[in-house]
């Protein structure tokens, strides 16, 4: 199993789920350091891209990343002297500051192609969870309607980067990938050459397993974010299911 560097945005999306459950709703100043906290750490993981990643794709998302990120940040800026608005540190945005931090330190303990399928790995889960956060909490707390108004206008940007991580992850990939996604695996029916490596993607919030019926393969609990690869050298037709989830089934189909 590969690990996937999703800290800062599994920290995002909790962070702001605990809030939501409590009834509270950040202020304008709160939305501000959120924003700005999201955006620079976003840049910081960029810029460790560009001294470490070996792909020039990966370079290249990076340099993006470096340049929109800023630029969000600077329109924030702007607008929060214009409206006299001084960011306030909360609950959020120290926690994502602080598991931001500890997701850095996971990267810079790695090289090569290693970090550049964890960091693009990481992009998607982190844009996923921004999109998230904006949706279901920046964007309705907004008090002030150019503050609002910001955060509309650049989703597009965050959506964009998403399916721009998504593609170059897929770039990355020399491996047949099933992505488990809504508490579904996709595709449900998968055919490979035996011999051919074939990588599961958990992208819901939630643990699975990748467990044959005949337990001719088993992933054991594959954490949310994390993936799991197996190389098919029997072939066969071979059911499997979620055993934490036995309503999720799929086939792979090893000739």
């Amino acid at each position: 199993m590969s690990s996937v560097v999703t800290i800062a945005a599994v920290a995002l999306a909790l962070s702001a789920s605990a809030a939501a459950a409590q009834g509270t709703t950040p202020t304008d100043a709160q939305i501000a350091a959120i924003v700005v906290t999201a955006n620079q750490l976003d840049v910081d993981a960029a810029e460790l891209a560009q001294s470490k990643a070996g792909d020039p794709k990966v370079k290249a998302f990076a340099q993006r990343m470096i340049v929109d990120h800023t630029g969000v940040n600077e329109a924030a800026a702007r607008l929060a002297r214009k409206l006299g608005l001084t960011p306030e540190p909360n609950a959020t945005s120290t926690t994502l500051r602080r598991s931001g931090e500890q997701a850095l330190q996971r990267l810079r303990a790695l090289d090569g192609d290693a970090f550049d399928r964890a960091y693009i790995d990481h992009e998607v889960t982190y844009h996923q969870s921004v999109l998230k956060v904006l949706d279901e909490t920046l964007i309705p707390s907004a008090r002030h309607p150019e503050l609002k108004g910001l955060l509309v206008q650049v989703r597009p940007a965050f959506a964009d980067h998403l399916e721009h991580a998504r593609q170059t992850r897929a770039s990355l990939e020399k491996s047949r990938v099933v992505t488990i996604s809504a508490m579904t695996y996709a595709p449900a029916v998968l055919r490979v050459t035996r011999g051919e490596a074939v990588t599961w993607r958990n992208e819901d919030p939630v643990p699975h397993t990748v467990t044959a019926d005949d337990r001719a393969f088993d992933s054991g609990s594959i954490p949310a974010g994390d993936s799991w690869t197996f190389t098919a050298a029997k072939p066969g037709t071979f059911q499997y299911a979620c055993t934490l989830h036995p309503t999720m089934k799929a086939t792979l189909i090893v000739e």
